[in-house]
């Protein structure tokens, strides 16, 4: 079963993407173009995720690595903000729901047509698995679907 979620989550999750944006020098519009910008803070984090030997070591031995959960965070954050570029730009064919997946729980994703598409879902696997899950190609993908 699909369900609207509340917009004020969306909003705000969005707009915390935003926020965050501007320290790393980013004015993020919820332009198509912006979707670069993420990219680029997107792989800053998943390098800070995934570091290096000697990072790694230091990192070991004082107790300073992300946690599962603050990693969904980011997910949900910047997730949000990528699929709100893709309903702005589509909103005619496209929006937000929740829906109920057993073994998931609540899974929120954009509903285009019959296509459903999961931009918080590919923002966790490009923060843990890096570049080869760019959000600029999978923006481009989800686009070129639309059309």
């Amino acid at each position: 079963m699909l369900i609207n979620p509340n917009e004020t989550i969306i909003n705000k999750n969005s707009n915390t993407a935003v926020e965050y944006a501007k320290s790393f020098g980013k004015n993020l519009d919820y332009s198509e173009s912006s979707i670069s910008d993420v990219e680029m803070i997107l792989d800053y984090y998943s390098k800070e995720l995934k570091p290096g030997f000697f990072k790694s070591l230091v990192r070991s031995i004082t107790g300073n690595r992300p946690t599962a959960n603050q990693t969904q965070s980011m997910a949900i954050i910047w997730g949000t903000y990528l699929g709100e570029v893709v309903r702005i730009h589509n909103s005619d064919k496209c929006n937000w729901y929740v829906e109920n997946v057993f073994g998931d729980g609540e899974v929120l994703h954009l509903q285009i047509g019959d296509i459903k598409a999961f931009p918080i879902d590919k923002v966790y696997k490009r923060l843990t698995n890096g570049p080869e899950d760019n959000v600029v190609s999978f923006y481009n993908v989800v686009k070129y679907k639309i059309l």
